[in-house]
């Protein structure tokens, strides 16, 4: 089938698809459709092996994370109880996830993606 707005250079695509019959437009949009899924199920593959690598860094960052917390704890242990250390180290952590949250509502607008319905909370 010869996609409209590939030919004529002073017609717009907009003018040629609106010329179409109903059958032709459906099959327009059923090849353009069949195109779009099949470019996209061609780069699955790639796309899914990135997606586990990022996966799996991610998961090691929280385990870097997680052990340079309890290296920290373990250093201020050296001066005080091991439980006063870990309350020090869980209060620095919420107060800096509480700035961090502040920060992302403060950017608020457009940007700000999908609305779920279930509100800022």
């Amino acid at each position: 089938m010869d996609v409209p707005g590939t030919h004529g250079a002073k017609k717009s695509p907009l003018s040629d698809v609106a010329g179409l019959g109903p059958e032709q437009l459906s099959a327009l949009v059923r090849e353009q459709t069949q195109r779009a899924i099949g470019e996209t199920i061609g780069r699955m593959p790639r796309f899914g092996k990135r997606a586990k690598l990022m996966a799996a860094a991610a998961l090691l960052a929280l385990y870097g994370g997680g052990a340079l917390v309890a290296a920290a704890v373990l250093v201020i242990a050296l001066a005080v109880p091991a439980w006063v250390a870990a309350l020090i180290i869980g209060v620095i952590l919420l107060v800096a996830a509480a700035v961090v949250r502040a920060m992302a509502k403060s950017r608020g607008g457009p940007d700000t993606g999908v609305e779920t319905g279930l509100g800022d909370r």
